[in-house]
């Protein structure tokens, strides 16, 4: 081989080589990164560390109100939350969640009874639905596409249960691309089979912060049933270790 073809064998090489290096730096600049997404994402639902605040719930058959519930959600972390019952029907109920484990405490039993996130608490909010808010730490995403949402340019997300405690075994979300805040949701069981949707309706600022004001969730079964959730007077505040704790006998 003369010495003219190995230098253009080697200038050849040299440039596929730092083609494709530049296209793998290039594709990968232009991916999203998905779990900084859904970090940021979890931010418009927990505005602090450790909070309080309310949640009503009106649940809808065939466009005409049902009921109406009230609860007031303690969060600390992203693995204790503690939720009071306010409203008269359900008064002295509590629902505790510890990790993966939950309890609802009644009144008329000595013990609480131990529950799962997917249960229903009101129409067709789940207790999930009100006491894990926290996405990235249940959930593993990848970025899926880039598509609009009504006039909403928004990244869709396809996330997976880490674990079985885990709400739902799948969700799709779309977070929008400006700011990485929730606009729909899609919910799967583990069967693959799609049992509710959400849209993120409403926002207010609170605290100096951006939160979730008004969320409403669908039911894929029954097509004619949706829920109304609102959230108010989220309060960052100190709650201590003593709420959380299962043996309690002072909850009533």
């Amino acid at each position: 081989m003369s010495k003219i073809n190995w230098i253009l064998r080697a200038f050849l090489l040299l440039f596929v080589v730092g083609f494709l290096v530049f296209y793998a730096l290039v594709c990968h600049a232009a991916t999203p990164d998905a779990e900084a997404l859904l970090k940021r994402s979890d931010t418009y639902r927990n505005g602090w560390p450790s909070y309080v605040l309310r949640v009503k719930i009106a649940n809808y058959e065939s466009g005409k109100q049902d009921e109406e519930k009230l609860y007031e959600v303690s969060q600390k972390g992203t693995d204790k939350t503690y939720v009071e019952f306010l409203s008269p029907r359900e008064k002295g109920e509590h629902l505790l969640m510890l990790g993966d484990d939950m309890w609802i405490y009644l009144p008329d039993t000595s013990r609480p009874v131990r529950i799962t996130p997917l249960e229903r608490l009101s129409g067709n909010a789940s207790n999930g639905d009100v006491a894990r808010t926290n996405y990235a730490v249940d959930y593993s995403p990848v970025y899926v596409r880039t598509e609009k949402v009504g006039t909403e340019d928004c990244f869709m997300l396809d996330l997976t249960a880490k674990r079985k405690g885990a709400t739902y075994q799948r969700i799709l979300y779309w977070l929008r691309v400006e700011d990485a805040r929730p606009v729909k949701a899609e919910f799967y069981l583990t069967s693959g089979k799609h049992i509710k949707s959400a849209t993120f309706d409403e926002y207010q600022q609170s605290g100096g912060i951006s939160l979730l004001h008004r969320l409403t969730l669908y039911d894929e079964i029954r097509h004619n049933s949706h829920s109304v959730l609102e959230y108010s007077g989220s309060t960052p505040r100190a709650l201590p270790d003593k709420l959380f704790y299962q043996g309690r006998t002072d909850r009533f």
